[in-house]
């Protein structure tokens, strides 16, 4: 993995991807490879496997990095706030308590991502602009489209564990996802 205090790659099986004003974003190991590799972590807890429920949005269909964490519930103003930030090949992870009634992601916020290096996102809630966000360098799973949007009164928590398809979350772990599924990982997983 790329260590930006170090300036270099230990694991020669990935590839540092550049994308839009020199970031670098890590091109991710399949999710079937890393449970196979890592079968006794997965079978510890480890590593887990969330539900299948998430579709897929955005041009980056594999992604991973160190996970960022927000609960909120049908407001999406934490999530702009978190998304401002440098992501640095990270992943957003949104826990909007599985709200079908609005969308906390849209264009705009998949576009702002993409230039702010966040390397996906992860919605257990809505996103809407499906084209917008389909058009974005980046990877988005969210369990539906929806086009109202959040209401902005700037609730919910940043940075605190959060339980999204079937297991808990927690800033720090790391999070895989591509076209087979997404796991999280209490460490950086090799194959």
């Amino acid at each position: 993995m790329f260590h930006a205090s170090h300036g270099s790659f230990t694991d020669q099986s990935l590839k540092p991807v550049y994308v839009g004003a020199g970031v670098c974003k890590m091109a991710t190991l399949p999710t079937a490879e890393l449970s196979d590799a890592n079968a006794t972590h997965v079978a510890s807890g480890d590593v887990r496997v969330l539900h299948p429920v998430f579709k897929i949005y955005g041009q980056a269909t594999a992604f991973s990095g160190p996970i960022v964490t927000v609960k909120v519930f049908e407001d999406n103003v934490l999530v702009r706030e978190l998304i401002e930030t440098k992501g640095e090949g990270r992943v957003l992870v949104i826990d909007g308590g599985g709200s079908l009634r609005c969308a906390l992601l849209g264009g705009n916020l998949a576009q702002l991502a993409q230039n702010m290096g966040w390397a996906g996102i992860v919605v257990n809630g809505c996103v809407r602009d499906v084209d917008e966000i389909n058009a974005c360098d980046i990877g988005v799973r969210a369990l539906a489209s929806h086009p109202l949007r959040s209401n902005k009164k700037r609730t919910g928590e940043k940075n605190v564990p959060v339980y999204i398809g079937g297991t808990f979350i927690r800033e720090g772990e790391w999070l895989y996802a591509d076209n087979d599924g997404i796991l999280v990982s209490k460490f950086e997983l090799s194959n």
